[in-house]
């Protein structure tokens, strides 16, 4: 991987980012470690709603509603619901930072703060119940839950024989950063059933970097429940507070995957996308299109010495596919990647 490239487009992001929230973040710009942790707390305990009710409904009808079309985050699920549904049934709604781990103190605002609610699947929100987040030693000794699509989460044993749950890589940075502001926020403790979910946390949020669609989900909160998620703004608080020691080019180095897709663009697209892929002792990769539904739309050949792949937004018999979201799954001998696409016709 070309680490000083990842380190220079990491560094413009924080500098625009930097821009747009100096003002927020002003009072914290020199501080590191622990003094970064409780500024940070100080800055994002504004929040104060704690309608559950009221939570789920703007949840579901207008943060995470695309024209109708809700998604579970775990499986990649799709649900249409009308315009009085707020979780009733399947999908439901994950605090992933579980109930159960909550302190006494502020409890209904922590029920209702939306930084670390998501929709999911009901029988996959279940099955994660409390369990903590981490890596399993073994996906094919583990139970898989990806529904129709090619997203792909875990549950079972880690390398310590312990019961955790592997987040699909679309959606892992999410939720490791959502766990990280709860734990900034309200000081419960990121040790859950034995586990210590920090490093999985870190290297999860550094494989799956803040994309616009995160961002501006943090900025939709904001404007809702009048605070932010620091970690979706400033990606290097997460190393600031937790590895001040350790440079933020070698924390992106340390925490890099065996596979995984460094870039995707331009996304939304037209005509072409172009992805580009890191691999780890992996020379041999393929490349898939799948559609909401998980139906394979197409295999896609690329540059093996490049690492990189273009679609044409065509089917394997050459059709030009309609606007929608799809997925592309790159695959080596012993690791897969996946990310979400846009066609715009």
């Amino acid at each position: 991987m070309n680490y000083k490239k990842i380190y220079i487009l990491s560094a413009l992001l924080l500098i625009l980012s930097f821009g747009l929230w100096a003002d927020y973040y002003a009072e914290v710009e020199d501080l590191q470690g622990d003094d970064l942790l409780y500024g940070l707390r100080d800055i994002i305990s504004t929040n104060t709603y704690s309608s559950y009710n009221g939570a789920k409904v703007f949840l579901f009808q207008e943060l995470d509603n695309d024209d109708g079309m809700v998604v579970c985050v775990y499986t990649g699920e799709e649900y249409y619901i009308d315009e009085n549904y707020s979780g009733q049934t399947s999908p439901n709604t994950e605090h992933t930072y579980a109930q159960s781990w909550f302190s006494d103190p502020e409890y209904s605002i922590k029920r209702a703060d939306i930084h670390h609610l998501f929709i999911t699947t009901m029988n996959v929100n279940s099955a994660r119940g409390n369990l903590p987040f981490g890596n399993v030693a073994s996906t094919a000794a583990s139970t898989v839950y990806y529904s129709h699509t090619p997203l792909q989460s875990y549950r079972g044993n880690d390398n310590w024989q312990r019961m955790v749950f592997q987040v699909n890589p679309v959606y892992q940075g999410n939720i490791a950063r959502a766990i990280l502001y709860f734990h900034t926020r309200y000081d419960d403790p990121l040790v859950q059933g034995g586990v210590d979910m920090l490093s999985t946390l870190i290297a999860w949020h550094y494989a799956d970097p803040p994309d616009d669609e995160e961002r501006a989900r943090n900025d939709a909160l904001h404007a809702f429940q009048n605070n932010r998620n620091p970690f979706v703004d400033r990606p290097e608080f997460v190393n600031r507070v937790w590895n001040p020691e350790v440079s933020v080019s070698d924390e992106i180095a340390n925490a890099v995957p065996e596979l995984r897709i460094d870039s995707v663009y331009p996304n939304p697209f037209r005509d072409e996308v172009r992805v580009s892929v890191d691999a780890k002792d992996s020379p041999k990769l393929s490349a898939t299109i799948y559609n909401l539904r998980g139906e394979k739309i197409r295999d896609i050949s690329g540059d093996s010495a490049q690492k990189s792949f273009s679609w044409d937004a065509r089917d394997s018999a050459g059709r030009r596919l309609p606007s929608g979201v799809y997925f592309i799954r790159i695959q080596s001998q012993s690791a897969s990647a996946t990310k979400k696409l846009l066609l715009l016709n």
